[in-house]
């Protein structure tokens, strides 16, 4: 007969097997490509939440808002969304803004608004996710860098960039802008991406001024076939803008410039509404204020240095967003479109008119100050500059955090009464801000 196995290896042995057997099998954890979806698929419902909460309402009892009802929707209407998207407005092609009505026309006129606004959610997201994608793996190797910046993005401020189509080509922009720098694309699908971001800016607005050199600029410094596809992309699609300038002219406005202005609106627009995360004039700036230009005119001087350094030294993907924001800075500077009575520049340096023009500027900086502070010569100076700046931008953040309604103008009620009116008869809707209405023939 056989030995039998002593007592104390035989309990020992059956631990051995019971612990294996609550071990989980390879088959049994989760996929690599599983986790990341899993992982991005929390990350894109916190992003949608967050802006979302900034301004419930445009969901909750959606409202058109100026543009959105009384060019692209009242076109839409008037000449059908399909033959709207041809048309120019205040001087260039508005074709991503007119694409809400082309999206929104099986659903009927009182879901309208409501489509619009989840075609600029995410139109306003989209930046966020592209940067977190794994074209940028090698750009900015480190996950949580990345996871950073892109919630700047998500929660600078930015009240009348939120949501709707019409301040949809502001996000765009940078969109576009990531597309240039980005690693070039090895899957076909990362190429029908990218080109259709570069098409789409590109006949969105006056972006395509700015993207063009600056792709072209990319493409002499890294290179790459595609980057030259995207400067042959700009170029057309520039060619149609300055087309379009024909077929509506902008409205010709005086700036108003004047140094003192300038300065204000560097600091107060860019510099400081960037730093404290705040709406333009919440609580933290300068115009107005006792010696408020000396004191914005210091601010101004105390960030130079650093932003010589960044144009210096910085990642050239860093500096290449920063050109496209300052683009973007000097166009709204050169051809303002804020007000139709009084100086341009003055009101853009006292109050939080032209947003569109800074938000990317404000971004920008935001992202050189980190740079610039990653280059201080110790780890605790490091550790104690982002901690601080950390501190500041939330204060504005919060305080900033929710924003002030539309107005209620009764759209489905308003819906209704377009949809039963008789045809030929023609109505004027009245719908926020102001006086702004909605032009329509019924049918």
């Amino acid at each position: 007969m056989g030995r039998s196995l002593p007592q104390h290896r035989l309990q020992r042995s059956r631990i051995v097997t019971l612990i294996e057997a609550s071990r989980p099998s390879p088959s049994r954890l989760p996929h690599p490509s599983r986790r990341r979806s899993l992982a991005v698929a929390a990350i894109v419902i916190i992003a949608v939440v967050s802006v979302i909460s900034h301004r419930v309402g445009m969901f909750t009892n959606p409202q058109f808002y100026a543009e959105d009802g009384a060019r692209w929707f009242a076109d839409a209407y008037n000449y059908g969304p399909f033959k709207a998207l041809g048309f120019s407005l205040a001087g260039y092609f508005q074709v991503v803004s007119r694409l809400g009505p082309v999206i929104a026309a099986p659903f009927g006129i009182a879901n309208q608004p409501l489509i619009y606004n989840i075609c600029g959610l995410l139109l306003q997201v989209a930046p966020a996710f592209y940067f977190l994608s794994s074209r940028f793996e090698t750009v900015v190797p480190s996950l949580w860098t990345r996871l950073g910046l892109s919630a700047i993005y998500l929660v600078m401020p930015a009240d009348t960039l939120d949501v709707t189509i019409t301040a949809a080509p502001f996000h765009l922009v940078i969109l576009a802008t990531l597309v240039v720098i980005a690693a070039k694309p090895q899957r076909w699908y990362w190429v029908a991406f990218d080109v259709s971001v570069a098409i789409l800016c590109g006949l969105s607005g006056p972006f395509a001024y700015i993207l063009f050199p600056v792709a072209l600029l990319w493409f002499l410094l890294r290179r790459q076939r595609f980057t030259l596809l995207l400067v042959a992309i700009f170029a057309v699609t520039l060619a149609a803008q300055i087309y379009a300038g024909t077929l509506s002219p902008r409205i010709n406005t005086s700036p108003g410039a004047s140094l003192q202005s300038f300065v204000l609106i560097v600091s107060d627009r860019i510099i400081l509404a960037g730093q404290f995360g705040e709406l333009a004039h919440t609580y933290v700036y300068l115009a107005g204020r006792h010696h408020g230009t000396v004191l914005a005119t210091a601010v101004c001087f105390l960030a130079l240095p650093i932003c010589v350094f960044a144009a210096l030294r910085a990642p050239l993907e860093l500096r290449a967003f920063g050109l496209v924001a300052l683009g973007i800075v000097a166009g709204g500077l050169l051809s303002p479109l804020v007000t139709f009575s009084g100086s341009q520049w003055v009101d853009m340096a006292i109050s939080g008119a032209g947003q569109r023009y800074f938000f990317m500027a404000e971004l920008a900086w935001v992202f050189t100050l980190m740079w610039a502070a990653s280059h201080l010569p110790t780890v605790g100076l490091r550790r104690a500059a982002w901690s601080s700046f950390a501190v500041v931008f939330a204060s504005g953040v919060v305080i900033s955090w929710v924003y002030a309604p539309i107005p209620d103008y009764h759209w489905p009620q308003e819906a209704r009464a377009i949809a039963s009116a008789t045809p030929g008869t023609r109505l004027v809707v009245p719908i926020p801000p102001g006086a702004t209405t909605i032009d329509l023939i019924a049918k």
